[in-house]
Order: structure tokens, then sequence, then C-alpha cells
């Protein structure tokens, strides 16, 4: 029986770490299956088996599933908590030649020092306060916690609100768990009479030196992908100002972007990463002594206030600058070279042009009989293991052909994945309702000699950016009109995002070194501290809601 007893917690843990589920594997339907399975051996889902449910993630290629379980309150309220997290985990290739054993906790951390780990691990290894493991920290801890919440609540003869328990596949990948299980929290909020008041989640914080110290996190950042796909003018090498190149045009595109601070956003005195250029190459298919005609460029933006629609017209005025940059630059070479003697034709005219996706999908498709037959053809030649990211840009080049148009040109637009900021300002009931059981897990943290600080912003990508949209909801539709594929191969909860807006917060285990070959967490904070506060807090989530 699930309890938030330390030793249910401790060999439940053990038993979803055994579980190798992997992103994009087959291994994620396991490690759901399981779940369901022992959420299903408790009584009150034996009483009530219609509030334990599979969620399938519509169009999943490996037919993924989340899993729902609710308990209902008593007295009987629509005000509803939702405790969260993922079940898959990243590979375990950074843990070289015990990688086998790195779903083996126990064995691992016994083996683990045979490994170079850094100095940290190696003194928290042997304080023997560790475990050591792929997924202990992220986030299998957070998974077995709130499955025995559930099973403790699911005991109560009271509560002052509904809990659903939402555990999904796919965080560490492209969040394909959360964007599948967001039209099914519209539909269950309508099928079991509920209304969302907060959702936590339980992503672990970062502990410190000496006794680990918890962090509550009330926000957490966004992510956008912003592509350049820049047109040059081709030419033969030997005739170069004949032309533009294509990488000349990406070149001073990464040189206004990368790094630049104009791109990282703040908030009140908090500083956020610039944008970083993570994909930057030409499209030339074969060896050829033409310059390239085409090259793209895709950049990781961290938002916590721009807007798509805001961030596309900042992506336009960036191109603009980067052709004038390219031409003033070959306009100069040109000169210098005249000077010095060099016989060179007459100075070539090339009308530089920005274009958004949007923009050359809506001109190729009226002037493409059939289009929607054209573009499937064209989807058929590509292999079906493309990158997703890639199958978007090839997709826009292919629009570019048929368009008939010419470079020098920049096409800007975006490419997925798409993680929107989402932020506690205090403007509803619901936000302030949460920071004030945020106050009283404060409190409720002294006692056991801990200072819970208050984070606003969760800097790591997480799967809460999707319990709604702060922005107007036409806001969203400058990303859905410039996303290549949108809603193809790329499935996003467009139209139920909008109707979804619950306050969030992230309060979890003591982790360190997730993804790496030393993952670990503090067991003495996991088993003895964390289950009671992390229950009180959702208690005063339910209280205060």
């Amino acid at each position: 029986m699930l309890s938030l007893a330390e030793n249910d917690l401790y060999s439940l843990l053990l038993d979803l770490v055994a579980i190798p589920s992997v992103s994009f594997s087959e291994e994620e339907n396991r490690a759901a299956d399981f779940i369901f399975s022992t959420l299903s051996d408790l009584e009150y889902f034996r009483r009530n088996p219609s509030f334990l449910r599979f969620l399938p993630a519509e169009g999943d290629p490996l037919g993924r599933k989340a899993v729902a379980a609710l308990v209902k309150a008593n007295p009987r309220t629509k005000k509803t908590v939702i405790i969260t997290g993922h079940f898959d985990v990243v590979d375990a290739e950074a843990c070289g030649h015990l990688k086998n054993l790195a779903f083996s906790p126990e064995e691992y951390t016994r083996r683990v020092d045979e490994l170079e780990i850094p100095e940290e691990a190696r003194d928290d290894l042997a304080s023997g306060e560790y475990l050591f493991g792929r997924g202990v920290s992220d986030m299998k801890s957070g998974i077995a916690l709130e499955m025995c919440l559930i099973g403790a609540l699911s005991r109560l003869e009271s509560f002052p609100a509904n809990v659903m328990f939402l555990a999904v596949p796919d965080e560490e990948n492209t969040s394909a768990g959360m964007r599948g299980a967001v039209p099914w929290l519209v539909r269950l909020r309508n099928e079991w009479e509920l209304e969302y008041t907060a959702c936590l989640n339980s992503e672990p914080s970062v502990g410190g030196r000496g006794i680990p110290a918890g962090g509550v996190y009330v926000g957490t950042i966004g992510k956008i992908m912003p592509f350049y796909l820049c047109v040059g003018k081709e030419a033969h090498v030997g005739d170069y100002y004949e032309g533009v190149s294509a990488s000349l045009l990406t070149s001073y595109l990464s040189l206004i972007l990368e790094g630049s601070p104009e791109t990282a956003e703040s908030l009140d005195g908090v500083h956020f990463p610039p944008q970083a250029c993570l994909r930057f190459k030409d499209l030339v298919k074969n060896y050829s002594v033409t310059l390239p005609e085409r090259s793209v460029a895709y950049y990781n933006c961290l938002t916590v206030s721009r807007t798509p629609a805001r961030i596309l017209e900042e992506m336009k005025t960036v191109a603009g600058r980067a052709l004038e940059m390219t031409l003033t630059h070959l306009s100069k070479a040109r000169q210098t070279l005249r000077e010095r003697g060099a016989s060179l034709p007459e100075k070539k005219a090339f009308p530089p042009r920005v274009l958004s996706y949007g923009d050359l999908l809506e001109k190729v498709r009226s002037r493409t009989e059939r289009f929607d037959d054209v573009l499937e053809s064209f989807l058929k030649t590509l292999p079906d293991s493309m990158d997703e990211r890639d199958l978007c840009i090839e997709t826009a080049s292919f629009l570019l052909d048929l368009s008939g148009e010419k470079g020098p040109l920049i096409l800007v637009g975006f490419l997925p994945p798409f993680y929107p900021p989402r932020l506690n300002r205090s403007e509803s009931a619901g936000e302030r309702a949460l920071l004030r059981a945020v106050e009283r897990l404060k409190e409720a943290g002294k006692p056991y000699g801990l200072s819970i600080s208050r984070i606003d912003v969760f800097q790591g990508i997480m799967d809460l950016s999707y319990l709604g949209f702060q922005g107007a909801p036409s806001e969203l539709d400058a990303l859905a009109e410039n996303m290549p594929l949108w809603g193809r191969g790329y499935r996003f909860p467009l139209n139920e995002l909008k109707k979804l807006d619950v306050p969030i917060a992230n309060f979890g285990p003591i982790g360190k070194d997730d993804h790496k070959n030393a993952e670990r967490i503090h067991l003495p904070y996991y088993l003895h501290t964390l289950p009671p506060l992390f229950f009180k807090f959702v208690e005063f989530l339910a209280e205060e809601s």
C-alpha cells in the first residue's frame, strides 16, 4: 500500500528507476504501465476505476501515454490541485562502462567512483547520504513522491480540494508528453467537473554543501527557436563579386545575435542567457565551386516576457541589418580592390528582402494548384527519421523553390519546440493564493532547519510552461503561422492552451548533476524532510485556492 513512509518511497523509487524509460523509446510505455498498475492496486481506485486513466498522446509515433489519477475531495468541491512530473529520462551513455548499471542505483552508487566524476560528487559519495543513478534525481524521485502522496490522500476521510496526479512521458526531448496531455486536461476538466487552481511539479532543486536548502519556484522560463534561412546569389568562386554568399549572410546574423546582451531578457534584476546559435550550416548537397546559395541558422531564445509576435518583428529587423551589413561588406571590399587596380565589372545591384514564413506560405499556396498534394508528395521524399527541425527547414527551402523568389533575402520563422514562459505576476486571485501557500511553506520549513527560498523563474525548461499562455490568445497565432508543418509533425495544443490559466509551482528533492554520470539525490532530505513538507504544500495550495 502506497504511503509517504520512508520504506514505501524508497522501494518505489528503485522500482521506477529500474525501468530504463529513455525519451523516445518503448520503455516509456513500460513506465506508464507500471505507474497505472501500482495505483490501480489502491482501494480508492478499485472503488473508483474511472478516476484512473491512460491519456494517449494523439498522433504519437510510439503510442505513448500519460497517466492521470484523481482523488476527489470530501466535502465535494470543484477546486483541484494538479501534481505532475515526467517519467522519461535521458540515456545513460555518459555513465561509460557502467551505463548498464545506471538503472540499478544501489549497485551504481557502489561503483560510481570508477568513473571520472567531479570532486564535489566524490565528497557526496563519501558522505553516504547520496544515491546515484540515471533518473534518481530527474525525475523518478518526484514521480515516486507524488504517487505515494496520492496513496496517502486516497485514504483520508477529508481534504479541502481534489488532487489530480498527472505523470507524462517525453519531457526530455520536446515535451511531447505534456503537449499531448493538455487537450486531456481540458476534456477532463469538463468530464470530472473540475476547476484547476494550481499545478505543482516536483523537478529537483540543486542543493549546496552542508545541509541542503530547498527552493520553491513560482514561474518557469520560456523557449522559442527562431530560424533564418539565408538566400544569396549564386556565382562561380572565380567571379566572387558577381554573387552573394549565403554563408556570409549567416555569418553577419551570428555576429548580431550570438551572445548579444541585447538578446538577453531580465526580470527584477535577474538576467537570463542570451541567444545562442544551435545550428549553422549551408544547404549545399554536394561539393561545388559555386558560392553557397542557401544557408540556415537557428537559435535558442529564452523568454520571460516577449511573445512570438514581438519576437518575429525583432527577427525581421535583425535580418534586415544582416542583409545591409553583408552588402556593405561586399561593396567596401569591391571598392578596395578596384582602388588597388583590380579589374572588376561594374557594381551589381542586389535589392535585399526579408520574408516571413507565413507570407511565403500564403504566396505559394495562392499560386500553386493542388498545393496540399504537391507538399505531401514532397514530404514523402524525405526520410521518416529526419529531425523535426531539418524537416521544417527542407520544407521552407522547397517553398522558396516554388515561389521563384531570388536572393539576396532572408526567410524568418520558428522551429519546434516552443515553451511559453509562465510567471506569477500576482495579478489573479489564483496567483495570489499560490503565493500565500508558498509563504506558509516557508514557515513550515523552519522547524526542519530549512530556509526555503522563493524563486521567481526556473531557468531550466520544464513542462509547467504548458499550463496556460500569458498573453492575448492572438499572440500565439504568429507562432502557428510561421512554423513550417505546424500541426503535422509537431503537434501543439494551441486552442487548448488558450483555455488554461493555472498558477504553477515547483518544489522537489535535492538533486545534483542531472543528465551527467554523477546524477544523484540527497536521501535524508528526500526520505525524511521532503515528504511531510510536500504534503503540507499541497494542503496549503488546496486551502488557499
